[in-house]
């Protein structure tokens, strides 16, 4: 057997552990308090698909929120409205995807981890509607004096130790700075902020020679969004089927922006959802171990 079969492999059980956890959080309800995070997660993924369509269509992406029930709003203005709605459900899929796939088709998944995170993280901060106008002066005294000499500290430290007390102090500061001026967003903020600088961390732990770490958690990531893509559209659907329930929606929008019932485009989401994953899924383990196993063995004179 050859090396890079062995690697897929090895991948792909690292993959279906990281599946199977995912799965198993999400059907068992005594442990909906360790899925709830995850959930705000995913949750913020789909406003992002909102905003990113927004501002890829030439909109302007105002700010998005987080609800403690796991709901969110994304608000905009402008931009192709029948690409931004979608963009929820469908920029979810891709996520997951996307992730599944990238992180197992390089050699430095870590990079990948901190890149996110660093991304994730910039997003929140800039869609949140952070600004300094929440902070009265007594809050602004209190982020700034430890910031300030945070800073100082880290500059004249001589040793590493003091750099990282220093360092830690005006990041403290700063996020204390970040979460008083989101005013009534603190969830949507600190749920960036935590996720990227987790996701951050993981990518460090897997350059100090833990590889296999980051990828997991990667994977596990990649299977939460991706699997939530399918089950929160099916959810959807459900929803749009009961005439009963009047819940303003996005596949609801959808219809009303197009045309078609709302249930037909809560199946489509269902289904793009679906493809997009199954075929990373596809692309990412067994298509590699169907071409190594297809290649000619070397010839042998």
């Amino acid at each position: 057997m050859d090396t890079n079969t062995t690697t897929a492999r090895r991948d792909l059980a690292l993959a279906l552990v990281a599946f199977a956890i995912a799965f198993v959080l999400w059907q068992s309800s005594p442990l909906v308090a360790l899925v709830y995070p995850f959930r705000l997660f995913v949750t913020f993924v789909h406003e992002l698909g909102h905003g990113m369509a927004t501002l890829a269509t030439g909109g302007e992406f105002i700010r998005f929120e987080l609800k403690s029930s796991g709901a969110g709003l994304a608000y905009s203005r402008g931009g192709i409205r029948s690409l931004i709605i979608p963009a929820g459900y469908v920029g979810t899929a891709i996520f997951g995807a996307t992730l599944l796939y990238a992180t197992n088709r390089t050699r430095r998944a870590e990079w990948i981890a901190i890149g996110l995170g660093g991304f994730l993280a910039l997003l929140s901060i800039l869609y949140t509607g952070i600004s300094t106008s929440n902070l009265n002066t007594l809050e602004r005294f209190t982020v700034l004096i430890p910031m300030i000499a945070g800073i100082g500290y880290f500059l004249i430290a001589e040793e590493d130790r003091g750099r990282l007390i220093g360092g830690g102090t005006a990041f403290v500061a700063l996020l204390l700075g970040l979460y008083l001026a989101a005013g009534d967003n603190t969830l949507a903020l600190m749920v960036g902020v935590i996720s990227g600088a987790v996701l951050v961390a993981i990518g460090i732990v897997g350059m100090l020679g833990y590889r296999d770490v980051t990828r997991f958690t990667l994977n596990f990531l990649a299977f939460v969004v991706g699997l939530n893509a399918i089950t929160d559209a099916w959810f959807l659907l459900r929803i749009v089927s009961n005439d009963n329930l009047i819940i303003r929606n996005d596949a609801t929008a959808m219809s009303e922006q197009v045309g078609l019932p709302a249930s037909f485009w809560a199946l489509m989401w269902i289904l793009t959802a679906v493809v997009l994953f199954g075929s990373s899924v596809w692309l990412t383990f067994f298509k590699p171990m169907q071409d190594a196993r297809e290649e000619p063995l070397p010839w042998k004179d």
